[in-house]
């Protein structure tokens, strides 16, 4: 059964996100290879989640290489410890196809098997007290259950750009850096516990190196202790949001007072003529569709915390999405707050 607090993406988004087109999920979906999370009965609408991004990027692979469905069903569905021959055998078999069939079934081959390789080294150089702000700025957002994988603040480095993040499935929180001359591109996840004496560290220093292999951190050529989990695609969450239909800029500390003074678990946020909570309005400029969310008090007492500023951006898109809350003062800052429905 689907987590009800899991992102639904849309066709379109996760059809971008994954590289493929919307009409070959369509066919997939059909053919049984690769399931939408969820079917709007009335609508036929297909919603996707970010755990199904692996089963469709060995699918976008597989089809670039020419692979039949029916060699696909069996390396996704059949024997783990056959697929991989199975998938050689076609290899060997359409040799003479052209290079570049050759490659892309060559780099599934690659994504299927456990290589023991060690991991490219992902660097950066970054400034040590601005990496210290990020991890602090998101801590608030990781899981404080000592059983729950998201105990954790996740660095992800890719293409110039440093995402520092942290989640509970709830809401995210998410500070993005620019690392001018990055290297190569890796994670790492750290423990929510280590992250302030690791701040407290990077307050002292200058700028420092940071290398991600996947496996492994370190900081200026000391490890740092990283832990082994599974954490979410916040990359693929975040390109399956809506354009959002409303937005708002409040006054935070307004905002903030009008949330505590309503005393309950969940409040009533509307987007109108102007912002209310409840029914006491709060000061700023709205445009967009009306809209009315329905949010726990603590969840998004939490993410206003976050944000830089006398004034915050809430961004809504519908009332069941989640709502995008920015700092006009710092452009690298973004939170996700997933609604909740009314008790």
């Amino acid at each position: 059964m689907r987590d009800v607090n899991e992102p639904l993406l849309t066709i379109g988004a996760f059809a971008r996100a994954v590289g493929l087109t919307a009409s070959a999920l369509r066919h997939y979906d059909e053919c049984g290879l690769l399931r939408p999370a969820e079917v709007d009965d009335s609508t036929g609408y297909r919603y996707y989640t970010p755990d199904l991004a692996r089963r469709a990027a060995l699918v976008a692979g597989m089809r670039e290489a020419g692979v039949p469905i029916e060699t696909m069903r069996a390396v996704l569905d059949g024997d783990p410890d056959k697929a991989q021959r199975v998938l050689t055998d076609w290899v060997d078999d359409l040799a003479a196809r052209s290079a570049r069939a050759g490659t892309a079934a060559g780099e599934v081959l690659s994504a299927l098997s456990r290589s023991t390789a060690s991991p490219p080294v992902a660097r950066a150089t970054v400034a040590g007290p601005v990496l210290a702000a990020a991890l602090r700025q998101v801590r608030a957002a990781a899981d404080t259950e000592p059983s729950s994988p998201l105990t954790s603040v996740l660095l992800d480095l890719d293409g110039g750009r440093l995402d520092v993040v942290a989640t509970n499935r709830f809401w995210m929180a998410l500070r993005t850096l620019d690392v001018p001359g990055a290297t190569g591109a890796g994670r790492a996840v750290l423990s929510r516990a280590a992250v302030p004496a690791l701040a407290a560290r990077l307050d002292a220093a200058t700028d420092v190196v940071l290398e991600l292999t996947g496996s492994g951190c370190t900081l200026d050529g000391e490890g740092l202790g990283t832990v082994d989990v599974a954490y979410p695609a916040h990359r693929i969450v975040l390109a399956g949001q809506d354009e959002p239909a409303s937005r708002a800029v409040l006054d935070r500390e307004q905002l903030v007072a009008a949330v505590e003074a309503v005393g309950r678990s969940q409040v009533v946020l509307r987007l109108g003529d102007v912002a209310e909570v409840e029914a006491q309005p709060v000061d700023g400029a709205v445009t967009g569709e009306p809209v009315e969310l329905c949010l726990s008090s603590a969840l998004l007492l939490r993410a206003l915390g976050s944000a830089l500023g006398p004034q915050v951006v809430l961004e809504a898109s519908a009332p069941r999405r989640p709502v995008r809350v920015r700092s006009p003062y710092q452009a690298g800052f973004l939170a996700l707050v997933m609604p909740i429905g009314r008790s």
